[in-house]
């Protein structure tokens, strides 16, 4: 049985537990605003749920449709060679699941709006 797509943040990683308590609370904070969405994080290095992990986990609990939304600003070789690679890996081993790489937060037509809103000209 399919579930609700899933929408999976994608951070970098931190050796810091802040980070993940932080990546664990814009989750939280992110799953009320739009009903039939399932979002749930995930990190690039240092901290679990890896990205595999989390695709993994959408996978068994039924979803057929998973989102990757990349939490970086510049195309920095992470953007570029390692989240597609890993993403591409992840499409070969999952090819009835319906999976999509987002991209990143930086390169949003509404990023911009967000950059005065947070600069204060809002």
């Amino acid at each position: 049985m399919k579930t609700d797509p899933v929408l999976i943040l994608l951070g970098h990683g931190s050796k810091t537990q802040k980070t993940l308590e932080e990546m664990e609370e814009l989750a939280a904070n992110s799953r009320p605003l739009q009903r039939g969405l399932t979002v749930a994080p995930a990190f690039l290095t240092l901290l679990a749920p890896d990205l595999a992990q989390a695709v993994e986990k959408a996978v068994a609990s039924g979803a057929g449709e998973i989102h990757v939304l990349p939490l970086f600003f510049f195309s920095g070789k992470h953007v570029l060679e390692d989240i597609p690679a890993r993403f591409e890996a992840l499409r070969t081993k999952y090819p009835g699941v319906r999976l999509t790489l987002r991209e990143p937060l930086g390169r949003h037509p509404g990023f911009f709006d967000l950059l005065r809103q947070a600069g204060g000209f809002a």
